[in-house]
């Protein structure tokens, strides 16, 4: 075989070896990278205590700190909001340091805050057998448009750090939680479905902050409703706030919970559910659904933003109630 002969196969078999190579890198799939998040919520161990709002729903400013006897490290960014406990203030509970929780109780039986600064565990408990019919201002049975007591973990976000909407791939709310208490007090037969129920539900809202629109400042109430005394999974509901004296007159959105539960059980006791729920389209419903219902008709999907959370217990019944919740978060990117 002469040396042009040799040279030729040469040539091939080096040409060949890169083409394998370079179709073998080509096959090879790189991982897609784990998408990055922004998260919402600071100090979600509650290491900084709370702000306490007053009992009193029609002026429902701070009127406190929850600051477990001082040991707190700094200023608070969480609130706790407890409309209507007029027998069950929190700034008259007592403290205690208890198992590693710092405990608020009102009197022996009253409505109670524990809180895990380790793992960042919150207990509500709201004992509305102690305000029904006791407090001056509701009735036992609760009767139609009278208020009721709420016991709520709220978190209002710094104007700097609202979350822009629109241009957001993804907005996730999450969160772990397990009721373990919700004892019917009513008065036998006395039961209302349309008046009488314990709900522990989340909403956040969702506001036109364009300072330059006519609605600037107007907004819509999205939630989820995780627990209703009444059903299994909370049905859609969407309409204007109402059925007491103080409401904020806002729409209200909130999905059908089947779909989104359905894949962990139905709501029950001393169960754990964790909640991971990609919000975006399911505000973009909420939103097309207001405008439809003539609210918010001059503002556009660029004017709004997530202003604010809160979540909780709202209790129009004579019903004694308790949950913890282990994580929350709203994350976005």
């Amino acid at each position: 075989m002469n040396n042009l002969i040799k040279k030729a196969i040469l040539i091939f078999q080096t040409l060949s070896l890169l083409l394998l190579i370079s179709c073998s890198e080509k096959d090879i799939v790189e991982p897609n990278p784990e998408p990055v998040y922004n998260t919402v919520f600071k100090d979600k161990l509650f290491k900084n205590g709370f702000n306490l709002r007053s009992t009193n729903e029609a002026n429902p400013g701070l009127v406190g700190k929850l600051d477990y006897d001082g040991q707190a490290i700094g200023n608070p960014v969480w609130n706790i909001g407890q409309w209507n406990c007029i027998n069950n203030d929190l700034l008259d509970a007592n403290y205690n340091f208890v198992n590693n929780q710092h405990e608020y109780l009102v009197g022996t039986n009253g409505n109670k805050v524990t809180v895990n600064t380790t793992d960042g565990t919150i207990t509500l408990e709201l004992n509305t057998s102690t305000e029904y019919g006791l407090n001056g201002i509701t009735h036992d049975p609760r009767r139609e448009g009278e208020p009721w007591p709420t016991l709520l973990l709220e978190y209002e976000i710094p104007k700097s750090e609202i979350v822009k909407i629109s241009d957001k791939q993804e907005i996730r709310m999450k969160v772990d939680y397990n009721v373990h208490k919700l004892e019917d007090k009513m008065m036998p037969s006395t039961t209302n479905p349309d008046l009488h129920s314990a709900q522990f539900q989340w909403f956040i809202t969702v506001q036109n902050r364009n300072v330059s629109s006519v609605e600037f400042g107007r907004y819509i109430w999205f939630g989820f409703n995780f627990q209703d005394k009444r059903f299994d999974y909370a049905p859609y509901y969407a309409a204007q706030d109402g059925g007491k004296e103080n409401n904020t007159g806002a729409f209200i959105y909130m999905p059908d919970m089947r779909p989104l539960m359905s894949s962990q059980g139905k709501a029950e006791l001393n169960k754990e559910f964790s909640v991971d729920i990609d919000v975006l389209p399911i505000i973009r419903e909420a939103f097309d659904l207001a405008q439809k219902r003539n609210f918010l008709t001059k503002t556009i999907w660029e004017d709004l933003y997530i202003g604010a959370s809160n979540i909780g217990w709202e209790v129009p019944g004579t019903y004694d109630v308790a949950v913890d919740i282990h994580k929350i978060d709203i994350v976005f990117r």
